[in-house]
């Protein structure tokens, strides 16, 4: 059964960064063919973004649907898709994606449909 997962990332009040959520896919087109290699490795069925305006603020809204969390990679090299990846992260959410521990947060609940 597939894993879905949302993360949600509060943007502030800089519209630089909501305009660099909007142009997400044009950013991804010079990496697209790692990013496309990445989440077949990585078990991805699906991975969108989603931004969402708010008074307090536009939220970024990233969902994905894998089949098998285990497989997605959580270290980064040197290649320029991970260069994009890392610095998209940090200049977008102030995350610096390579400092973060690779085991991801323990579920506190979940529920499901019989």
């Amino acid at each position: 059964m597939p894993n879905c997962h949302c993360d949600l990332r509060q943007l502030g009040d800089d519209p630089g960064k909501s305009d660099r959520v909007k142009d997400f896919e044009r950013e991804l087109g010079p990496h697209r063919k790692e990013w496309d290699r990445l989440s077949r490795e990585g078990t991805f069925r699906m991975y969108s973004v989603t931004l969402q305006s708010d008074p307090q603020g536009d939220v970024a809204i990233y969902s994905m649907e894998v089949a098998d969390p285990t497989r997605i990679r959580t270290w980064f090299t040197d290649s320029p898709h991970d260069r994009w990846w890392v610095g998209y992260f940090q200049d977008v959410h102030g995350l610096d994606l390579s400092v973060v521990p690779g085991a991801p947060p323990p579920t506190v609940f979940t529920w499901m449909a019989d």
